[in-house]
């Protein structure tokens, strides 16, 4: 899938994903979480971002590191992180024109021009960032879209310095899972692909042995797919209309492409064909 195909895609959809999620002061496009304590949309936006900055601390990323979000959206996390480390110097990646503007907004809001920045650029080229090596690179349901595993974490590794971490949070196909629908996960599972433009929609264990190849060596994976919570109203409302949309070969739609992927990625979370996971690597 083309990096101008996502980028359409995201130029179309984005002001739509932020208005769903306009209870949430996070700016989060990536998935709500339900975890211990939370009971609001808005906490359930945020509780990833808290996640992921508990994780970068656990591994002791230092006092003023240098972060990479790749595939970033309009920054949501990068403003997270901003306040989790308040010396850090953070930069986000994106295809989408539409996410740049809008999250330099929000970074200028924020009076945090001078530490953090939101760059036009596709994460697997080089990019013309000229930005030390990051202690810490971030892909939070970005890895996915990348051309294959192999180009994702070759770019990552080219980025992030000897010692540093990656922290890759995404949709993963589940073998068993797949292996006891048939036919039935394969054709939901090409929806989300076709539907989100997910060229890298894998196994995790795939993405595993790319890393390893490019020297990112795995420190843990997580399934979070407890966490999410399926089928909201709106969930329900687009499972009566998604079929029709892919009955109708809308999926190239950007608008249309969303409910069906969206729709098929539920039952595939529901069913167990998908799994949500955290991997974190070190690079060595």
């Amino acid at each position: 899938m083309s990096s101008e195909e996502i980028a359409r895609y995201y130029d179309r959809n984005t002001r739509r994903f932020l208005f769903f999620g306009r209870g949430s002061r996070a700016y989060a496009i990536h998935r709500e979480l339900w975890g211990p304590g939370v009971s609001s949309p808005a906490e359930a936006s945020a509780y990833l971002n808290e996640r992921v900055a508990d994780r970068l601390s656990a591994l002791g990323i230092g006092h003023a590191p240098n972060i990479l979000d790749l595939g970033c959206g309009v920054g949501g996390t990068l403003l997270h992180l901003a306040d989790r480390f308040p010396a850090a110097a953070l930069v986000g990646v994106t295809v989408s024109a539409k996410q740049v503007e809008i999250g330099n907004r929000l970074v200028a809001k924020r009076g945090l021009g001078a530490r953090c920045r939101i760059v036009l650029g596709d994460f697997q080229s080089d990019f013309g960032l000229r930005h030390p090596l990051a202690d810490a690179a971030i892909a939070i349901e970005s890895f996915t879209h990348s051309e294959t595993p192999e180009r994702f974490t070759a770019a990552a590794a080219r980025r992030v310095r000897p010692g540093g971490v990656l922290i890759t949070v995404d949709d993963f196909v589940e073998e068993g899972g797949k292996a006891r629908h048939g036919e039935r996960a394969t054709r939901h599972l090409d929806e989300v692909r076709r539907g989100w433009r997910l060229a890298s929609l894998c196994r995790s264990e795939v993405l595993v042995d790319a890393a390893a190849r490019h020297g990112l060596d795995l420190l843990s994976d997580e399934d979070m797919t407890r966490l999410v919570r399926l089928g909201r109203p709106r969930d329900r409302v687009i499972a009566v209309a998604a079929p029709i949309f892919e009955r109708l070969g809308l999926a190239g739609v950007p608008f249309f492409g969303n409910m069906i992927g969206g729709n098929a990625l539920q039952i595939g979370l529901r069913e167990g064909f998908v799994r949500y996971r955290m991997l974190t690597f070190r690079r060595v």
